[in-house]
């Protein structure tokens, strides 16, 4: 059955929801940030991982929202996050990985 007057794009989004996007987004950005923070600071392994779970749902959350707002800049900015935490993910102590990740989690926040 054909939709009538369907142009087949994502559908625009009210200004209010944007706003709930982005704010969304830069708060999921700090959530990040904190428990990158608090991973470095910790010695516990299962705080750790708790602390890895999530990034890993922030990470989702950036990503979701920065489709749903339809920004290409901030889908490329995920990118660099991605990248950044799967280096975090290898060298989790390295202090230059996580300054690296803060760096580009701070951008994102700023670019919303």
């Amino acid at each position: 059955m054909d939709n009538i007057g369907s142009t087949g794009g994502p559908a625009p989004i009210t200004p209010h929801d944007r706003n709930w996007f982005e704010q969304e987004y830069r708060e999921s950005a700090q959530l990040f940030q904190n428990a990158v923070k608090q991973y470095a600071k910790s010695d516990n392994p299962y705080q750790k991982r708790e602390f890895q779970e999530v990034m890993e749902k922030s990470l989702a959350i950036l990503n979701e929202t920065a489709r749903e707002l339809n920004r290409k800049a901030l889908l490329e900015q995920n990118d660099k996050i991605a990248q950044d935490y799967a280096s975090f993910n290898k060298t989790p102590d390295d202090a230059k990985t996580i300054e690296q990740l803060n760096q580009d989690l701070e951008k994102a926040k700023k670019s919303v």
